[in-house]
């Protein structure tokens, strides 16, 4: 089997809580001689030859779209499209200050082309954290809250800088559109094995999630990764 080659991926975190989105890294920008070149090789065309080609495809592409006409490559389509939108059904494009633009859309073999031949992977240092268990000090319970107690978390690899405002300690409950945040927790101790929050806001009982949100004690470039622990919340 033929080895995948490996890309870049790089993670940043959404406005939503515990959404992210990812987005991958070319591992090389091929333009002007270097893609005349590649090209040659490929295609077993001099230089001269391979970019005659090329200037001569994109002057086909441009010509055609100037005459209303779409393109279909079998990889990718080229098809001229109005830039903006309508205000009703019968307004009129140029009244409205629309103009047509060329635009590109992949087609099936293309979106589906690279399956298995790239690998991405995190370029960010993979994180390991881990929530053991929550002990209720006050009440002396495992895995139970109520407001006011402080919680000791034990786990690996959860420090939370109370500084960045994408960090900290949140109860969070599950609904059908993912984790709805109920209340902020306030960080009054940390170890290197052990976190100590307070939920000073008054908590309905029931069950809950809570979650760690932390970069691990790594620096600003790094994203953000999400731990949790269901919960149980209790009357104080």
């Amino acid at each position: 089997m033929q080895k995948r080659i490996k890309i870049k991926a790089v993670t940043r975190e959404k406005d939503a809580a515990g959404k992210f989105q990812t987005n991958l890294t070319p591992n090389a920008t091929l333009e002007g001689k270097e893609l005349i070149g590649r090209w040659a090789d490929f295609s077993r065309l001099n230089a001269a030859q391979a970019e005659t080609t090329l200037v001569l495809l994109k002057g086909f592409i441009l010509d055609e779209l100037a005459k209303g006409n779409k393109l279909d490559f079998g990889l990718v389509s080229f098809y001229p499209r109005l830039s903006g939108a309508l205000s009703s059904r019968d307004s009129s494009p140029g009244a409205e200050g629309l103009y047509v633009r060329g635009a590109v859309k992949a087609r099936r073999p293309l979106m589906n082309g690279l399956r298995d031949k790239l690998e991405a992977v995190n370029g960010l240092t993979t994180v390991q954290a881990h929530i053991y268990n929550v002990f209720d000090k006050t009440a002396k319970r495992f895995d139970v809250l109520a407001t006011g107690h402080v919680l000791s978390v034990a786990g690996y690899d959860i420090p939370v800088d109370a500084a960045k405002e994408d960090e900290g300690v949140w109860l969070e409950r599950r609904t059908h559109k993912g984790y709805e945040r109920v209340a902020k927790g306030r960080v009054v101790g940390y170890s290197p094995d052990l976190t100590e929050v307070v939920f000073d806001e008054q908590i309905a009982p029931g069950t809950y999630v809570l979650a760690f949100y932390t970069r691990c004690g790594h620096g600003d470039g790094y994203r953000v990764v999400r731990v949790s622990r269901k919960i149980r919340a209790i009357a104080p």
